[in-house]
């Protein structure tokens, strides 16, 4: 790693470079004061250029992370991006772990709101920091992987196909560059870049059947949608809305169902992981959710949680 080029980055992201106080190993004695055992994997590898293990001192009772370390190399900038996921990985359980996206890690990074932490060339080092997570969880809980997700089809990524046709749909990847940036993989190699033109096209047509899907969904009043319908409708406005920020304090919402009660509709909701006890989970957050969903979709709605 060339250390020389911190100061390409911004000023959080140069700092984590300069003191990455979470690299580093966990002992089994470090890990049995905290009542916790120590859990490792290695994502990636030499040949590829980038190789990160991740190390966990897991409460095996309640599968919750009490102190996480790691040992990397690769891109500069992965220091930064490992740091700030073993920062936030403390007293997250394996299904936390799991529901962490890009943005939410990514944004994390920025010195301003507006400006992306990492060079587009870099953007791998979150994609796979991630990645290195999901795969992780699976081999703590032992779950098997299928075929797609234990497939790694480029010599240069340690990404599974299946991994890859996430990356795509997350990003709404459209270019080779961008599919370069995210995943590592050379757009030079033929067979490999075959591969992404042909998952590109696959998502381009998914994105577009869910499109004449959502407008469909649209014509239609609230009102006069089915139970069902209301409830996707009211999920599809989350989603473009207050979800994002919900997921980087590493939760969600449950849309559980939606209720007539005179001209009103109530819409129950349910707040899963973290943000059952975050911030987020606070009046200002419900108020904000109640508005979005009386601009979209119909003034008469109200939103409860249970």
């Amino acid at each position: 790693m060339d250390l020389d080029k911190k100061n390409e980055y911004g000023i959080k992201v140069a700092m984590f470079i300069e003191n990455p106080k979470y690299m580093g190993t966990i002992s089994n004695e470090e890990a049995k004061e905290l009542g916790a055992s120590v859990f490792s994997y290695t994502y990636g590898s030499d040949e590829v250029g980038y190789k990160l293990t991740l190390h966990w001192a897991i409460d095996t009772h309640e599968d919750t992370i009490k102190l996480a370390r790691y040992s990397y190399e690769g891109v500069l900038s992965g220091i930064a991006v490992n740091h700030m996921l073993a920062l936030i990985s403390t007293n997250k359980t394996m299904p936390e772990m799991e529901s962490l996206t890009y943005s939410a890690l990514e944004r994390l990074l920025r010195d301003n709101p507006s400006i992306e932490a990492l060079p587009a060339n870099e953007a791998y080092a979150v994609t796979f920091a991630l990645e290195a997570v999901k795969v992780a969880v699976k081999e703590y809980i032992k779950a098997s992987l299928s075929h797609e997700e234990s497939t790694i089809p480029c010599a240069e990524s340690p990404m599974s196909i299946a991994a890859i046709k996430s990356t795509i749909a997350a990003h709404n990847i459209q270019t080779l560059q961008d599919a370069e940036n995210y995943t590592k993989i050379s757009v030079a190699e033929d067979s490999c870049q075959q591969n992404l033109l042909h998952l590109m096209e696959l998502n381009k047509q998914s994105v577009a059947e869910q499109k004449e899907a959502d407008d469909a969904l649209n014509a239609v009043p609230f009102k006069d949608l089915s139970p069902d319908h209301r409830v996707i409708a009211v999920d599809t406005a989350i989603d473009n809305t207050v979800r994002e920020f919900l997921v980087m304090d590493g939760g969600d919402i449950d849309v559980l169902s939606v209720k007539e009660n005179g001209e009103q509709y109530e819409v129950y909701i349910s707040y899963l992981g973290a943000c059952s006890s975050c911030s987020s989970s606070g009046t200002g957050t419900l108020f904000a959710i109640e508005n979005a969903l009386k601009d979209k979709l119909d003034p008469n709605i109200r939103v409860i949680p249970i």
